[in-house]
């Protein structure tokens, strides 16, 4: 972030009472520095402290010093020296270098071809994971972006969005997500070229679970494959299938084959309807694979099961069989 106090602007809300001043907020505007600063920590998880754009002179220096909250610097053109634990990174235009809070660091323009950057600086509970899946660590601060169009976009909005007002907040906030939700994809891609590992965000198991379950239920009558169900919900199928054990105590291929095999015993009580059909209705195109399942499942072929459970019907309505759930 860089220095210079050209039209700077603060806003000061106090106490009702008049006597105790309780946040600043500044905001400069010149044609070679813009910098809205002082936020307001209004979200927990993650929320925008500053941001700005600056259009270095050459050798401008910032640093050394710490930082209350992680800072991103995009490098929009030209180029720049940055150094942070002892490693020195020479930077050009379409590079982003991350300085995480609390870490000692500073950065400097070239004298020939200084650098033009925009950054960020944020907090929140979710932010380290943020930066993880973004593609930065402190032993890896430094990243080639291809996403500097949507970037910049974001970036200058939440600069003119300078106005204390709640909305504005929620705005700033918005486009903070969208920025880092843009690098998380950005990232993915990268290491999906590179043939390196993806960085991953894990919600807790019984969220996959649940998503699951209900699309098992909605689709239990199609063709289902648990790779393609897996990918859907944004895990590889391993996961799923430890999630799933963990959970419910069966992988997913026989919660699905458990439901299929219910819903059949549902269909079958109807007399009226063929095996054919209740193969079809419960995601099975071949009535053969159907009836071995069935049968594996329940020591008895579609057909017994179907005659069974009609015999017992007409022995109930004689008052001398009570029917079982089986």
């Amino acid at each position: 972030m860089g220095g210079g106090a050209a039209h700077r602007r603060k806003h000061n809300i106090w106490h009702q009472g008049g006597d105790k001043l309780l946040h600043t907020v500044g905001f400069t505007n010149s044609d070679s520095y813009k910098c809205l600063e002082n936020l307001k920590k209004g979200a927990v998880d993650l929320c925008l402290t500053y941001c700005g754009w600056e259009k270095c002179d050459p050798g401008h220096r910032f640093g050394p010093n710490k930082r209350i909250s992680h800072v991103l610097h995009i490098v929009e053109s030209g180029s720049g020296v940055f150094e942070m634990d002892g490693h020195q990174y020479h930077l050009t235009g379409g590079e982003a270098f991350l300085i995480p809070s609390s870490v000692e660091a500073w950065y400097e323009a070239d004298m020939d071809n200084p650098w033009t950057y925009r950054w960020v600086g944020f907090e929140g509970m979710t932010a380290e994971e943020v930066i993880h899946v973004s593609g930065f660590s402190r032993e890896n601060p430094v990243r080639r972006i291809h996403c500097m169009e949507n970037a910049a976009k974001y970036i200058d909005a939440m600069v003119q969005t300078n106005k204390l007002v709640f909305e504005n907040e929620l705005k700033r906030n918005g486009l903070l997500m969208l920025l880092f939700s843009d690098l998380i994809t950005d990232n993915r891609d990268a290491c999906l070229r590179e043939g390196k590992l993806l960085p991953s965000h894990r919600y807790p198991n019984s969220v996959y679970v649940e998503q699951a379950v209900d699309y098992i239920a909605a689709n239990f009558d199609k063709r289902l494959k648990i790779n393609e169900l897996a990918d859907r919900i944004g895990v590889n199928r391993s996961y799923l299938t430890s999630s799933f054990k963990k959970s419910l105590g069966c992988s997913p291929q026989e919660y699905l084959m458990n439901l299929r095999i219910e819903k059949a015993k549902t269909l079958l009580k109807n007399g009226d309807i063929q095996v054919s059909e209740v193969a079809a209705k419960v995601g099975y195109g071949d009535p053969l694979a159907f009836s071995k399942v069935f049968k594996a499942r329940t020591g008895r072929s579609p057909r017994e099961y179907k005659e069974e459970k009609r015999r017992l019907v007409v022995k109930g309505k004689k008052g001398d069989y009570m029917e079982s759930e089986s």
